[in-house]
């Protein structure tokens, strides 16, 4: 491990000239506290050696009252204890998620699902299981209700139905079982779940059987002619 050989100025480690020899280097290297946590994991290792620096290093004719290091001690024991209170909190609200459906930010678009169970990866991140897929909790976009997500569910897939139907003008016979499938679904829907279908969609389903049924009695009545004419 290099030895840290400098002064603290403002909270922020900046090395000696011997140090610059050193290192084979002129320029002068600062390192914030919060720039050394975020860049190179900031940890109690860390901060005992800047606090050994500080002491070293400190102008003898004014020196610092030992009260502050212990105030500083203090601080960072404080930041470090909120931290690891923080990461408990995060993981009991990431196992809470288990059993429940989630909408996530995937790369490759958004993914909706039940989260099946939560673990970690080898650096620790906590991961949730959607659809035997695995996806940083972090990218858990919102929590959903399970009636929501299955009306939105069912009446995704009902318009989906409809919109796979033929075009009023290209309407046959032959696609009178379609139309009959797409109406039993939504009649076996609840309220609720109705609510969430769109009105052009509806329209289409409704001109589509009005079409049709005039499509059958035109054929009913071209039955009856040709009866008729072959008597």
């Amino acid at each position: 491990m290099a030895n840290l050989i400098g002064s603290i100025v403002d909270g922020a480690y900046t090395k000696t000239e011997a140090s610059k020899a050193a290192s084979g280097t002129g320029n002068t290297t600062s390192t914030s506290m919060s720039a050394s946590k975020a860049n190179s994991g900031y940890d109690q290792d860390m901060f005992l050696q800047l606090l050994v620096a500080e002491m070293q290093y400190q102008d003898p004719l004014e020196p610092t009252d030992n009260s502050n290091y212990v105030a500083q001690l203090a601080s960072f024991t404080t930041i470090e204890a909120i931290q690891a209170v923080q990461a408990d909190m995060q993981t009991i609200q990431a196992n809470s998620l288990v059993g429940k459906f989630v909408l996530i930010n995937a790369d490759d678009g958004q993914v909706s699902g039940k989260v099946d169970y939560v673990t970690t990866d080898d650096d620790g991140n906590l991961l949730v299981s959607v659809g035997e897929k695995t996806y940083k909790y972090d990218l858990i976009d919102s929590v959903i209700d399970e009636t929501y997500y299955n009306a939105a569910l069912v009446s995704g897939t009902f318009m989906d139905t409809v919109a796979g139907l033929p075009a009023l003008e290209e309407l046959n016979l032959s696609d009178e079982k379609k139309i009959v499938e797409a109406r039993e679904l939504y009649n076996a829907m609840d309220s609720y779940t109705k609510g969430f279908v769109n009105g052009e969609t509806m329209d289409k389903l409704v001109a589509l059987e009005k079409r049709l049924a005039a499509l059958k009695a035109e054929d009913s009545s071209t039955d009856n002619d040709s009866e008729e004419s072959g008597e």
